[in-house]
């Protein structure tokens, strides 16, 4: 019932600073820049690579939710955004499972609805449905399609929610949006177990993870911040090549599973940009190594009819 991961948004204080960063660094530059009066924020929408986005927001109203969110938490993710193509189908079973859903919007070309955190793990969701033909993704910008500008990254592929409970997670999930768990590992460097569960569009994925140990970098966030969004995965092309470039720019933080123990062999180098220098993203950057298996990650055969 979920058909695509199509957006991410995070919160910061400073727009035009933000989208500094996200040029600087991922080579992302708007194809909409505005203002949600309703919400009391500035935004600004970065295409991330074939028809994914990720959505800078930061409070215009000091008595916003935004700016409560900024007191509260500091920079950081602050929302998954949906696409579904069953939205009568979907809203009306989740409402019967007791979801909390806070708002329904409508728009010329699109309608949505937004999911508590405290009924998504400590996400906030916001589930939309495309109406018009002509903009498969409205939310952009008039056009965001011809636009010459190519970002760094190829996609955005997967967001990772991190759990108490990765079992009852996954039994949650799977009753709210019909998903199921295609691979379940553990990675033995950072204390995760995790889960990637496909959505139907079958090119993004969502992740949920459970800290193993309480003293990990996984553990204390949980215990800091408790569930919700951990970690942002982008695809890019060449990993050495986004290394290098990386090395060239003051101020920000980053690491490689090729200088990490215990994460070779899976298909997929990876880059982890630190969110202290990040605006609060913990962001994983990976490039496919494997020519027949185009998400790795979420195991070896999800992609088979």
């Amino acid at each position: 019932m979920l058909h695509k991961l199509r957006q991410i948004a995070m919160m910061v204080n400073d727009l035009p600073e933000g989208i500094s960063l996200y040029r600087r660094v991922l080579g992302m530059a708007p194809s909409r820049t505005g203002a949600l009066p309703q919400f009391g924020l500035h935004n600004a929408v970065l295409p991330a690579g074939n028809g994914t986005f990720v959505e800078l927001l930061a409070p215009a109203d000091d008595a916003s939710a935004g700016a409560r969110f900024l007191q509260r938490r500091g920079e950081a993710p602050y929302l998954i955004i949906f696409e579904t193509t069953e939205y009568d189908r979907l809203i009306p079973h989740l409402r019967n499972l007791g979801v909390r859903i806070t708002a329904e919007t409508r728009h010329a070309n699109s309608r949505s609805a937004f999911l508590h955190p405290a009924s998504c793990n400590g996400a906030f969701l916001e589930i939309v449905e495309v109406t018009g033909p002509a903009n498969p993704w409205p939310a952009a910008g008039p056009d965001w399609q011809s636009a010459t500008h190519q970002p760094g990254a190829t996609q955005l592929r997967q967001i990772a929610v991190i759990v108490r409970d990765l079992d009852a997670a996954i039994a949650h999930w799977s009753r709210m949006f019909g998903l199921q768990p295609t691979r379940r590992f553990a990675i033995s460097f950072t204390d995760l177990e995790i889960a990637v569960l496909p959505l139907t569009g079958g090119d993004t994925f969502i992740e949920l993870a459970q800290p193993t140990s309480e003293n990990s970098p996984s553990g204390r966030f949980l215990a800091r911040y408790g569930e919700g969004i951990y970690l942002t995965i982008y695809e890019i092309a060449d990993s050495l090549a986004t290394d290098a470039y990386l090395q060239t720019l003051d101020g920000i933080r980053f690491t490689t599973s090729r200088r990490t123990d215990n994460y070779v062999n899976l298909g997929f180098n990876s880059i982890w940009l630190h969110p202290a220098t990040f605006k609060g993203a913990f962001t994983q950057l990976s490039q496919v190594l494997d020519d027949a298996n185009p998400w790795p990650p979420a195991g070896d055969d999800w992609f088979r009819p």
